[in-house]
């Protein structure tokens, strides 16, 4: 996927401002299990509060914040928050995807303007419209979990609210994830940003089968003869290494189709697979990334 943004130099750093808040946005302190207290939940106001922010995949926000007081010696885990301030009301949004076990953190400005992106309901890169700078709001969530990553009841508590006022966001919106087919089939076209289009038109490809799965698969014609080939996941060149294949030397093992049907191992490297004799016609490719396996199927 294609990203628009503009570059920033802003360098982003954090200065402490007390405002105690909770859960309910009491004055109080919640109870949060059985003899513990928490209290001292405090998100601080970023020194750039009111500096111009141009958010790209390149920069980071640091956001700084306390530890609650639990009142035992635990590892706390916590989450950001991102929403938008709009006409006074609050619109919040998903919690980033990394978590932190620190109270100071570096956000990534990538997960920042995904999460904006979703909020303005730009669901594809033809629908997204450049919303400029606006107050961008954030708050942390703290919990306890146990051993199986589970949250202790009782021991989430919310912070305080804080802004960045002006804050711009690019085109990050999440899609289907591309495995580029590169091989003798294709005469071995260089897996480079300059070769993307002809390897569009001629079908090269496999997608995602949801967004996040990690699961490829897609149908592609196969010309007749001896038959090689691996695939990428990023057009950026030879040594880019996003490279997926039989195994991690650049050489090409040789394998059969039983019945049209080859099933076996992948893993990332330059190692391709050679099917001598391919009888010619469409295949069906089914890469799965979470447990390492290929399926290749004549149609």
């Amino acid at each position: 996927m294609k990203t628009r943004y503009f570059k920033s130099s802003v360098l982003f750093a954090a200065v402490a401002l007390l405002f105690t808040a909770c859960k309910s946005d009491r004055d109080d302190n919640p109870q949060l299990g059985p003899n513990h207290t928490a209290s001292e939940f405090v998100v601080n106001t970023s020194a750039m509060a009111d500096q111009y922010i141009q958010l790209s995949p390149d920069n980071t926000v640091n956001l700084t914040w306390s530890q609650p007081n639990y009142g035992v010696n635990t590892v706390v885990n916590y989450k950001v928050q991102v929403g938008l301030r709009q006409n006074g009301s609050d619109n919040w949004g998903e919690f980033l995807e990394t978590g932190f076990t620190t109270t100071s953190a570096n956000l990534s400005g990538e997960e920042i303007a995904k999460v904006i992106c979703k909020l303005d309901g730009f669901k594809t890169e033809d629908d997204y419209v450049d919303m400029g700078f606006r107050e961008v709001i954030m708050r942390v969530k703290a919990d306890i979990q146990n051993t199986q990553s589970k949250v202790v009841e009782g021991t989430e508590i919310l912070s305080n609210t804080v802004s960045f006022n002006h804050m711009a966001a690019y085109c990050m919106i999440p899609s289907k994830g591309t495995l580029w087919v590169i091989g003798s089939c294709c005469g071995w076209p260089e897996p480079s940003p300059g070769n993307k289009q002809t390897l569009v038109d001629g079908g090269w490809f496999i997608m995602e089968t949801e967004i996040g799965s990690n699961v490829f698969e897609g149908e592609v014609d196969m010309p007749e003869g001896d038959l090689t080939f691996r695939f990428y996941s990023k057009l950026t060149g030879w040594d880019g290494g996003d490279s997926y294949g039989f195994k991690v030397e650049d050489e090409a093992t040789e394998i059969t189709l039983t019945n049209g049907v080859y099933s076996g191992k992948g893993m990332t490297g330059k190692g391709s697979w050679t099917i001598n004799g391919f009888p010619g016609g469409t295949m069906k490719l089914t890469v799965d990334k979470n447990n390492n396996t290929v399926k290749f199927e004549l149609l």
